[in-house]
This record gives C-alpha cells, sequence and structure tokens, in this order.
C-alpha cells in the first residue's frame, strides 16, 4: 500500500480504554453540520494530496453505516477496535501495510517494514484541512526522525479564542523558551523504531495537564524509569511552572521559567521517553488543534464552522 509519495493513515475512532465520550456517545459519531466527527476528519485525508489509504479503526459497524451513507468507499478500510488506544493504533498500523489484521505488531520488528511511516489521526478534528495534512507531511522528515508531533503556535490560534461577546476556544499551551504552542493532534511515524511506544498510552490516559492527579502521575512515571526520563522530567518541570504561574496571573515570571526549557529541549525530552528520534513540527492553519474534548467547545465549533474553514481557506490561498 506504501508509494514513494504517500503516507498511508490511520484515523482512530474507537470508544474504550482512555476515550471521552460526549452525550454519552462516541465522539467519531457526534453531529456536526449534517456529519459525524470522523467524516469531517477522513475527508480531509482523502483529499489531501499526500495522504494514500487511510485505515478507519473503531466500532466497525457503526463506521460502515456511515460510509455507505456518504457514499465513502474507495480508498478506506475499516478494522474493528481493540481494548485501548494503543491497541487500535498498532491494528491499524499492521492493516495499513496491506498485511491481515490478525499479524502480529512486533513480529513485524526485522521483517524489512521499520522504515515505513504512518500518519495517525483522532476522530475529533472536525476543523482539519487537507491543506494542513500536507503541509504537516511536507514538513515531517522521516529520513531523520522516527516520530513527527504537529504543533501549533499560540500566536495562530489566538484567532480561534473568544473576543468579547464571540464565543471561542481558548486552548492551554506548552510553555518553551521560544513560543508557546499547541499540540496539533497529528502524528506521522515509524512506529516499529519506537522503543517505548507503551508509553504513548499512557501520556494519552494523563493529556489533561491541568488535573493535578495526571501531574502527579506523569512525574512518578519519570522518576521510576531512571536516567533515560532525566531530560524529559526537567522539561516537563519547567513547562509545569510556567504553566502554572501564567494561568494565576504572574505572566512575567511564567516567561522567566520557560526561558530554561528550549525547543530542542523538548523533543529530546520526548525522544528520550520513547526511545526514538523526535521532531517537533509546526503547522500554520489551526484546524487541526481544535479537538471537541467537550460539550461547549462542540457547540462553539457549530456556530463558528463556516467562518473558520473559510479563515483557513483564505491563509492557504
Amino acid at each position: 500500500m506504501q508509494t514513494t509519495s504517500k503516507v498511508n493513515a490511520v484515523l482512530l475512532a474507537g470508544d474504550r480504554r482512555a476515550s471521552i465520550a460526549l452525550h454519552n456517545e462516541n465522539k467519531a459519531f457526534l453531529n456536526l453540520r449534517g456529519k459525524p466527527l470522523f467524516i469531517h476528519v477522513l475527508e480531509a485525508l482523502l483529499r489531501a494530496e499526500h495522504v494514500g489509504e487511510v485505515v478507519i479503526v473503531g466500532p466497525r459497524e457503526r463506521l460502515i453505516q456511515s460510509l455507505e451513507i456518504f457514499g465513502i468507499s474507495e480508498d478506506v478500510a475499516v478494522v474493528e477496535q481493540r481494548e485501548n488506544m494503543i491497541e487500535n493504533f498498532k491494528v491499524g498500523y499492521v492493516c495499513s501495510l496491506g498485511l491481515d489484521e490478525t499479524q502480529e505488531f512486533w513480529n513485524l520488528k526485522g521483517s524489512g517494514y521499520e522504515s515505513t511511516p504512518v500518519l495517525v489521526v483522532p476522530c475529533d478534528i472536525p476543523m482539519l484541512l487537507a491543506e494542513e495534512v500536507d503541509e504537516f507531511l511536507n514538513r515531517a522528515n522521516m529520513h531523520e526522525y522516527d516520530y513527527s508531533i504537529g504543533v501549533t503556535s499560540k500566536k495562530i490560534l489566538r484567532y480561534y479564542h473568544p473576543h468579547g461577546d464571540t464565543p471561542g476556544i481558548r486552548m492551554i499551551y506548552f510553555h518553551v523558551k521560544e513560543d508557546l504552542m499547541r499540540h496539533n493532534n497529528l502524528h506521522v511515524a515509524k512506529p516499529l523504531m519506537l522503543d517505548h511506544l507503551d508509553y504513548i498510552e499512557k501520556m494519552y490516559e494523563w493529556r489533561y495537564q491541568t488535573r493535578l492527579a495526571n501531574i502527579v502521575r506523569v512525574f512518578f512515571s519519570a522518576l521510576t524509569h531512571g536516567f533515560r526520563f532525566a531530560k524529559g522530567l526537567r522539561v516537563f518541570i519547567v513547562m509545569q511552572l510556567s504553566l502554572y504561574y501564567d494561568r494565576h496571573g504572574h505572566p512575567k515570571l511564567a516567561d522567566r521559567i520557560r526561558s530554561i526549557a528550549g525547543f530542542n529541549r523538548l523533543s529530546e525530552g520526548i525522544g528520550n521517553v520513547l526511545g526514538a528520534r523526535v521532531q517537533v513540527v509546526y503547522t500554520h492553519f489551526g484546524g487541526a488543534a481544535l479537538d471537541a474534548d467537550n460539550e461547549k467547545d462542540l457547540a462553539v465549533m457549530d456556530r463558528r464552522f463556516d467562518e473558520w474553514i473559510n479563515y483557513q481557506k483564505n491563509l492557504y490561498s
């Protein structure tokens, strides 16, 4: 399936461990402007120049029914979800290689697939455009790195914040020396090259870093994994302190603290945790960073959908 000019993609639409439901529903199937969220994301992937085939992992029968309703069949495979996000990703990656889903992921180590990357995208970013996907893939250097993580600057995302009486989405940012930035939900990786793939599941479960319990979990998990987490722990502590003081009305102190953690330290720290060569990649549209994590944000997306989509399209033109 993999070609020299295109990267196959895995679209995660599961609703089991560590996933968050809205309205007691799998977010993949929530309606936005007449379409389930995952259809919005899927259409962006299928329009992207640098994306080949797409594997969707989730409740298979429901996904197939939705695809039939919207007349989508080409370049899409659907796989039944497993018990957690990492297992969904593993089976999705195996299928993206054109292999049967019963093939054991780790048995592929040493089989020649180590250099084959895959794009990984969640189902809850309906503002995503094909142009942002292509920008990310164009900037991701998969010759020198094993894992590229997408980010977007606060300077870009400020447009989507609330303004006066106009509702918006205000996000939490990573604080590093050069910038305030937000993870934008785009990943491209050569997963068989990651020594500690299992830790991504933990980071996903603990991703809400304004919750004290999650901060404590990450801190002690890093301590118990020894020397290879030392740099990652240092960056984590600095970013958390900067975020804390910024959120509590001390922006100057936050800026002084984050000056300790440079942009390169962030990728090095993540690389140490995962046992991989990691690159952080900027995109400049903003749609990929707007995830429907709660009912309020989904309502804002519905209200401002046309405006935000047109704004991104004008950035491209």
